[in-house]
């Protein structure tokens, strides 16, 4: 991490952390099983040691994130936050957290919505874990490559959906688990239950005074806090919160991709033109196509995998211009989309247009394009392990509802996994690149299990999506956006390496075509057919090529690795 702030560590807590410096960083890991954890000073005090540990016991923990509640009370920054986390059923927070109780034995959680990171990765060697994949690739030499994983990542043209990575031995600790290591080996794992939702439809007013609340919670910090803007209904009602609260001198930030209408040029666009909100200071950045490839380096760097989300180098290019403002905290609105169902493609989905929730996943033509690329065989894999995966999120649905859920139980239960874990992921990695926390006030104070109450009519409402939070925000709200379409955050990638940069990306491709292959069983006449494909403009075929341009440099910076064995990188 590029941030003198952070507390990072390295450590084998199995041994006692024997081999702590005499400021507490760069421990060395050199046992069964071992930690890689980095937290950015935000309220622990500068004093505090790290990790921390309880002076009557010797008790060790490693803690990322913040508690903004335990019960009815606020702990105070690091180790009560530490001890906050193994109580999950009574604290509000982002957090992973590792414990050492005793010589040989590791406890790890998560938060239950998995706003912060945790991986481990298992071998005959021990078990390691780490706030992010990077230093997990070579704790027990190199982890091979899954070549299922990558169909998968193809075909969502969003994430792994086996639960796994693009590495063997490492996948994510699933959000709300706890996870238990004695003598180097898993001996027990267990993952929080959805909470059984209340048939009640909230009151109104409710959800209002539950993100009010949330919003000061998270603003609970002894360091500088920014606001992100997109200018979309989300971040909008954000400002109006915290311009309503007097909150001065706030720093705002925001990225304008070219030709999309997406970001915000000047505080004026929302109609914030009050007093408090003349005191804040805005910044923009321009984005555009040659930003776009250029920024996918830094980004599978940051990541330690490859993306197949445009949206990474602009959030990326975000939270450079957050920390050159001095910022280190970010409230980022995160999240209200899959709660709230933000987004247009839900529009046919509430309809009732679509029945089956394999089907609003599963496109028959990224199966195809799959299947030209890796394989009939390797394509519906990739599809077998994607219907798994939202049966495994019907399962939970049926839980959560105590019923048989229905098509739209069924979505909203896998958003959680398929579209909110991969933004909170982003959001992690690429603002704690710049030393920044993100923190997402719609995922706190009971905004999440608000959200479940409200029925499909409440959500949307012929092609307004978002329809609640419109209403309960409306006085609030500059006539514009109470009827204005969600703008996705994201690159138009047709347009943009259709254009004047279609060359550049023929040419990496053709260039790439024997490592694709060699590696990742890319098959040459795939290749080129989806090259065909870019010349006659197939919108498609440009999100697979921007998928495939990322794994060419994921590929180049894993040949060109050098990560010593056990090594933490704060990437």
């Amino acid at each position: 991490m590029s941030c003198t702030d952070a507390e990072s560590l390295t450590a084998d807590l199995l041994a006692q952390l024997e081999h702590r410096g005499p400021d507490g960083r760069g421990l060395a890991a050199r046992s069964r099983s071992a930690l890689g954890m980095a937290r950015l000073r935000v309220r622990s005090a500068p004093g505090d040691r790290v990790p921390f540990s309880e002076p009557a016991d010797g008790i060790v923990h490693a803690f990322n994130g913040e508690i903004y509640r335990d019960g009815a009370a606020t702990p105070q920054g690091g180790l009560a936050e530490a001890r906050s986390a193994s109580r999950p059923e009574l604290v509000d927070g982002m957090y992973a957290v590792a414990s050492s109780p005793s010589e040989d034995v590791l406890e790890l959680g998560r938060d239950p919505l998995g706003i912060k990171p945790l991986y481990v990765r298992e071998g005959p060697e021990g078990v390691a874990a780490a706030s992010e994949i990077v230093p997990l690739i070579n704790a027990f030499g190199r982890a091979p490559l899954r070549s299922e994983a990558f169909a998968q990542f193809l075909l969502t043209g969003r994430r792994v959906v086996d639960g796994g990575t693009f590495f063997e031995g490492v996948r994510p600790l699933p959000p709300g688990t706890r996870m238990r290591v004695a003598a180097g080996r898993v001996v027990a794992s267990a993952q929080t239950e959805p909470r059984r939702t209340e048939p009640a439809v909230p009151a109104p007013g409710e959800l209002r005074a539950r993100l009010e609340e949330a919003v000061d919670r998270v603003l609970l910090a002894d360091r500088p806090i920014g606001l992100a803007l997109s200018g979309g209904l989300d971040s909008t009602i954000l400002a109006r919160v915290l311009a309503g609260r007097g909150l001065r001198h706030l720093p705002t930030v925001s990225v304008c991709p070219e030709h999309t209408g997406d970001g915000v040029r000047s505080l004026s666009e929302l109609g914030l033109d009050d007093e408090v909100v003349s005191t804040w200071r805005h910044d923009w950045s321009p984005f555009g196509p040659a930003d776009l490839l250029d920024g996918l380096s830094a980004a599978v760097r940051t990541f330690g995998e490859p993306t197949a989300m445009t949206s990474v180098p602009m959030y990326a290019a975000l939270a450079r211009s957050a920390r050159a403002q001095g910022t280190t905290v970010l409230l980022v609105g995160e999240g209200a989309d899959e709660l709230f169902a933000g987004y247009n493609r839900y529009v046919p989905l509430f309809a009732g247009e679509i029945s089956d929730p394999v089907s609003f996943y599963l496109s028959r033509g990224r199966l195809e394009l799959v299947g030209e690329l890796l394989g009939s065989e390797a394509a519906h894999g990739a599809a077998d392990a994607l219907r798994s995966a939202v049966g495994r999120a019907e399962t939970a649905a049926g839980r959560r509802w105590g019923r048989t859920p229905g098509t739209i139980d069924v979505v909203r239960e896998f958003e959680y996994e398929h579209s909110l874990e991969p933004l909170l992921r982003r959001t992690d990695h690429l603002l704690m690149a710049e030393g920044i926390e993100g923190r997402v006030p719609f995922l706190h104070a009971g905004v999440p299990e608000l959200s479940i109450r409200y029925p499909a009519p409440a959500l949307v409402r012929g092609d307004l999506t978002k329809a609640v939070l419109r209403e309960e925000f409306a006085d609030l709200l500059p006539p514009q956006h109470r009827k204005k379409r969600k703008q996705p955050f994201r690159a138009p990638v047709h347009q943009w390496l259709g254009g004047a940069e279609l060359p550049r990306v023929d040419s990496a491709l053709a260039g790439a075509t024997e490592l694709l292959h060699h590696e990742l069983g890319v098959l040459p006449t795939g290749l080129r057919r989806l090259r065909e494909r870019l010349a006659h403009g197939d919108e498609t075929a440009f999100t697979f090529a921007f998928a495939l341009l990322s794994a060419v440099e994921w590929l180049v910076w894993l040949d060109q690795s050098h990560v010593e064995e056990g090594a933490v990188s704060y990437a």
